[in-house]
């Protein structure tokens, strides 16, 4: 079947490495001290230098460089750091091509990565909690894509999805006709087999549904991640366009209008002007 490739490449991940199952048992029993997550990642000289990479990335726009884990956890929180580390260690078992998605691996961190901070700003003031759960499986949100597009390329179908794309201006309509799963299915399974928190591929397994089809307990984690894929994706990233198609939701579900258009004003900002 078409989708055999893609479970080959999940098969063959590498489980997580020790550093970053210390630090997921750290996030599992709460709030982590600060001091036990620098010490944890200053250990694993790879990790390190993959964090300190990705936080001197030119779309953040720092002045001067991160030379430190302190500084990096201090300017992103823990919380986005978490993110990042999880991110490094999927993502590092890939070729990332993502050209049959119109878009360039830079392009591509940067959706995840605002994504993420969406959502962290947007959720911390509706619920702290769910915020602390949804932003790193936020940033991994689009992690799928990179194994549909090795399918697609290695099938020599790239310009025929990517003109599909263009036509129908629905993702997972043209994944599921290419390769017969969509970004949120593969993700399930990645999450699945990297032994990541349920929670992980269980928003991912509902992540296409209609809210009406969310488990009532599950709806929680689902919806926001829902709307800030639809808000940010590979297609669009805040216009004017994604972000009246996510008002319109927000006005069914009685939540503040208000507080989302101030945090896609700031993430416009900092990432788009």
């Amino acid at each position: 079947m078409p989708y055999n490739f893609i479970i080959e490449q999940v098969n063959s991940l590498p489980p997580l490495p020790e550093s970053v199952l210390k630090i997921e048992n750290l996030f599992a029993q709460g709030d982590p001290n600060i001091d036990d997550l620098i010490a944890i990642i200053e250990k694993d000289p790879s990790l390190t230098a993959g964090i300190l990479s990705k936080v001197n990335a030119p779309m953040y726009g720092f002045s001067k460089s991160i030379v430190s884990i302190l500084q990096a956890v201090t300017l992103f929180g823990h919380t986005q750091i978490r993110s990042i580390v999880l991110g490094i260690c999927i993502q590092r078992g890939f070729d990332i091509n993502l050209s049959p998605y119109g878009i360039s691996t830079s392009e591509f961190s940067k959706i995840s990565m605002m994504q993420s901070e969406f959502i962290f700003q947007w959720y911390m003031a509706v619920n702290i909690n769910i915020a602390r759960i949804v932003t790193p499986i936020a940033f991994l949100m689009e992690t799928g894509k990179i194994l549909i597009a090795n399918d697609v390329l290695q099938n020599q179908k790239d310009q025929d999805f990517y003109n599909d794309l263009l036509e129908s201006k629905d993702i997972s309509f043209v994944e599921n006709r290419y390769v017969t799963m969509t970004t949120a299915q593969v993700n399930a399974l990645i999450f699945e087999h990297m032994n990541l928190h349920e929670s992980f591929f269980e928003s991912m397994q509902y992540l296409d549904s209609k809210y009406e089809e969310i488990p009532d307990e599950m709806k929680d984690i689902v919806f926001p991640l829902q709307i800030v894929r639809t808000a940010i994706n590979a297609q669009e990233q805040l216009t004017e366009n994604s972000i009246n198609k996510v008002l319109a939701i927000l006005q069914q579900h009685s939540y503040n209008e208000e507080a989302f258009k101030r945090v896609a004003k700031r993430i416009r900002i900092k990432y788009m002007e």
